[in-house]
């Protein structure tokens, strides 16, 4: 397939991000006004961004040169930017609805500048560049849970979801439209591989949850993105090796996830964690156990540090922007 092709599929896919924001709210009115924000910012945000190209003010990461990738790009930041508060920027008046939607959108924007930073001036260990979104994002989930507390819990938490499997399953695939090989002939080996990922791990969640004889909302769309985010910094490595640990990864997930409901954390607080944050920690250190090291990019000690400097930095440029939003949330 040439890369028009590629991006047009990714550009269909994408639309399932919306689809399943949707899915999470229960209020028709909210479903609306999160319809009006997802379409009148990718529109602006594509006039804003053709006429900086016309004034000779050009990015090769954020362009309109294809109209599939733009969507496709737009749409993934929308759902990032949604999955950050959820149904709690419902809670916001309307004109802090706005301008919290927008500065969550510029967010995600630049964390993709971030990402080519780090790819290429740093160099770190992640073949796919999709980490860092993972890191930012369980961070605005932990620190929702921690600091943004007094909602009506049983609001905020989500249905089943095994009839979604099917979609969901491509949900971390999705991610790799930011892939500077999209026209490499292996593209879509990587996309089948982050596909048996998710599925692998989304067996070990399972399995604990028969054995436990506990049902689990939306146990699909947690175990899939555990391992397609995991093991995604390490594509490339043996994947008979590879299938086993996901499911293992799945398992400990499924643990995590029991640990936090002791606690008495909301569910989409506890999915946020077990979804993002735990796989992006396994992520950063998953490349020295699965790689070889003729393929890492620095020696071992210097590798260690750029991994953990790699986290750090997404992980707190996310907390201190979710501070600026408890701020806004004050007024």
């Amino acid at each position: 397939m040439n890369l028009v092709e590629t991006e047009f599929l990714f550009c269909i896919l994408s639309g399932f991000f919306l689809f399943h924001s949707l899915s999470r709210i229960v209020d028709d009115g909210n479903r609306s006004d999160l319809i009006f924000r997802w379409v009148t910012i990718s529109i602006f945000g594509f006039i804003i961004t053709e006429s900086l190209n016309k004034w000779g003010i050009r990015s090769d990461l954020w362009n309109t040169d294809s109209i599939f990738a733009y969507i496709t790009k737009s749409n993934l930041i929308l759902f990032l930017s949604y999955s950050s508060l959820e149904e709690r920027i419902f809670n916001l008046k309307p004109f802090f609805r706005i301008f919290v939607s927008v500065f969550l959108y510029s967010f995600w924007v630049s964390v993709l500048y971030g990402i080519h930073f780090f790819q290429n001036t740093i160099l770190v260990q992640d073949n796919t560049l999709i980490l860092p979104f993972a890191i930012a994002l369980g961070a605005f989930l932990w620190t929702r849970e921690m600091f943004w507390t007094g909602e009506d819990k049983r609001n905020l938490s989500l249905g089943e979801d095994s009839s979604r499997f099917v979609y969901l399953s491509f949900f971390p695939a999705a991610f790799l439209v930011l892939s500077p090989w999209k026209e490499d002939v292996h593209f879509y080996n990587q996309v089948s591989a982050i596909l048996m990922y998710g599925i692998s791990s989304f067996v070990g969640f399972l399995i604990v949850s028969k054995f436990k004889k506990e049902i689990v909302p939306f146990s699909s769309e947690i175990g899939i993105w555990i391992g397609g985010f995991a093991f995604s910094s390490s594509l490339g490595a043996e994947i008979v090796v590879v299938l086993p640990l996901a499911m293992l990864s799945g398992i400990f997930g499924r643990l995590l996830y029991s640990y936090l409901s002791r606690l008495a954390w909301s569910e989409s607080g506890i999915r946020g964690v077990v979804s993002f944050l735990y796989p992006s920690i396994l992520g950063i250190f998953l490349p020295f156990l699965l790689l070889e090291p003729s393929g890492w990019v620095h020696s071992p000690y210097v590798l260690l540090g750029v991994q953990v400097l790699y986290f750090l930095s997404f992980y707190l440029v996310a907390s201190l922007s979710f501070g600026i939003i408890l701020l806004i949330k004050q007024k």
